[in-house]
């Protein structure tokens, strides 16, 4: 199997694993309920940020070491830059996440106000997360046609 193709899987998990945070954060679920109730899940979502960071900046290097083999598959090119720049806009998302968390952390008294305060920051987390989408959607439509 191409590295490329494996980079789209290892994409795709990755992108699991921070939707699966970003419905912990903002999602109306019965995880969302589970999730505010326990102090310490609360504690280690900058954990889990961190940790989604250094798998992207991991799938960063291995997208740097890929060959003109590699790329040799049906759009190999285009999916590597669509790749890179979905990358980009989710290391972003998660960037601007971050700075949420840490402008909400002084108002998070109680488990109700968690990430409800502060619209300048949640405005930028909302743009990066839209960006990243419209390029999730152009990368989907790469791999659709392969």
């Amino acid at each position: 199997m191409s590295n490329l193709v494996k980079l789209l899987y290892d994409m795709a998990a990755l992108k699991g694993d921070y939707q699966q945070l970003h419905d912990e954060l903002f999602g109306l679920s019965p995880r969302r309920l589970l999730f505010l109730l326990r102090p310490k899940a609360r504690q280690g979502v900058e954990g889990r940020i961190g940790l989604l960071v250094s798998r992207l900046d991991a799938l960063g290097e291995d997208m740097r070491r890929l060959t003109a083999e590699d790329l040799a598959i049906r759009r190999g090119q285009e999916l590597r830059q669509a790749l890179e720049s979905f990358a980009q806009a989710l290391g972003e998302t998660l960037r601007q996440l971050e700075m949420l968390r840490v402008a909400e952390a002084p108002a998070a008294t109680t488990a109700g106000t968690v990430l409800t305060s502060g619209r300048g920051p949640l405005a930028a987390y909302d743009d990066a997360l839209q960006h990243q989408r419209q390029l999730g959607a152009r990368l989907n439509e790469l791999i659709v046609d392969l």
